[in-house]
């Protein structure tokens, strides 16, 4: 039986339309790297679900580079929080193919894997906040938040300028973060002659109570702490047991509506922490933003916005430079500016550090965290 020549030709058409659909279409892989698992899971996960927010609305928009259009997606990897897990993943994203990375979120494991994405030739954009990041000499680098150095020196100012401490003792977790969060926290006190304690301790070694009793010899009014959250929690846990109701301030590694609620009460008053980066609530485009993350995910966390511009940050310098390709769009990302639709208008230096970098304070108020406007 001889078939209609009509019937041919329509699936002949259709297929003729999606091959050139597809010649015009350029797929975009970015790398998504942070702790998926182990104690800091949720500070990964937030990184990755506000990065997925981002993806979904570029190719819902509709993002051209150079007349094709882009359809962006994640390659996430887990890094563990360990620089050796760390470094793993990272080439596995350089095997895979990646054209940027977001990450990592332990300022010790971005800064040993960066070598690995600037050999490649991908950019690396993270938070993390330790200075070394941006200081080991890579054109590949970008830090899209303030500092340690910021984010250290506003502690010290709360601790001596808010709270009138006079005496403070300030506390580490051994991590890079950590260390490096303390010492910019230190270098104020020695300047405003604040009498000061000072302890180093590790998650895996840490005696609560004999780290218990040299603060009690000391008697601080504030007690300053740079880490991550599992010795932070514990050390805060214990202090309240011990009946401490000095001011308890932390950086952006506690700053979470999470770690309030893990405190279980022993965070709901005295707790101040400060978070290298702009909250959603400051610009409209904010607010869309929680809306989505809020239907799909839940509450946002810290982590969550930063990560979001961050890929947008990206999709645009690819468009401003009309290709994919990191040699072509990295030089982009030094020498114009970009439209964060959280953090506002957002540039970097030759070094690759985010300028004007903010940091906002926050205090829990009966265990809710709340932004602090005119704290000085």
């Amino acid at each position: 039986m001889k078939v209609p020549t009509q019937k041919l030709m329509f699936p002949a058409l259709l297929l003729a339309l999606l091959v050139s659909a597809c010649s015009r279409q350029v797929e975009v892989k970015i790398g998504v790297v942070a702790p998926m698992t182990g104690s800091l899971a949720h500070n990964g996960q937030d990184i990755a679900h506000g990065a997925q927010i981002a993806v979904e609305e570029l190719n819902e928009d509709g993002v051209f580079i150079k007349g094709k259009r882009a359809h962006f997606s994640l390659v996430i990897e887990d890094d563990k929080a360990s620089a050796d897990e760390g470094k793993a993943a990272a080439q596995r994203l350089v095997d895979a193919g990646v054209v940027a990375v977001y990450g990592h979120f332990n300022s010790g494991v971005t800064i040993p894997a960066a070598p690995i994405y600037a050999k490649a030739g991908i950019p690396q954009m993270s938070a993390s906040t330790n200075p070394q990041f941006t200081r080991i000499g890579l054109s590949t680098v970008f830090r899209i938040g303030a500092d340690d150095i910021e984010q250290g020196a506003t502690l010290g100012r709360i601790a001596t300028e808010k709270l009138k401490a006079k005496t403070v003792f300030v506390v580490d977790d051994g991590s890079l973060f950590g260390v490096g969060l303390v010492a910019e926290v230190l270098k104020m006190l020695d300047a405003k002659k604040i009498n000061s304690g000072k302890e180093s301790v590790t998650p895996t070694t840490v005696n609560y109570s004999s780290l218990m009793k040299k603060i009690t010899d000391l008697n601080p009014e504030v007690i300053i702490y740079g880490g991550d959250e599992p010795v932070g929690l514990g050390l805060l846990k214990e202090l309240r047991t011990n009946g401490s109701n000095a001011k308890f301030l932390v950086g952006d590694g506690l700053c979470e509506g999470s770690t309030i609620k893990a405190a279980a009460g022993n965070a709901d008053r005295n707790f101040f922490c400060t978070v290298a980066g702009v909250p959603p609530s400051w610009l409209s485009g904010g607010a869309a933003f929680i809306q989505k993350y809020r239907a799909k995910y839940g509450e946002p966390g810290a982590m969550s916005p930063i990560s979001y511009d961050g890929i947008h940050v990206f999709a645009q310098a690819m468009q401003k430079a009309g290709s994919i390709d990191p040699a072509v769009f990295v030089p982009e990302l030094k020498k114009d500016s970009f439209d964060g639709k959280i953090q506002g208008t957002i540039e970097f230096d030759a070094k690759g550090d985010i300028k004007d970098g903010t940091v906002v304070i926050y205090e829990s108020v009966g265990g809710k965290l709340t932004e602090v406007s005119s704290i000085f």
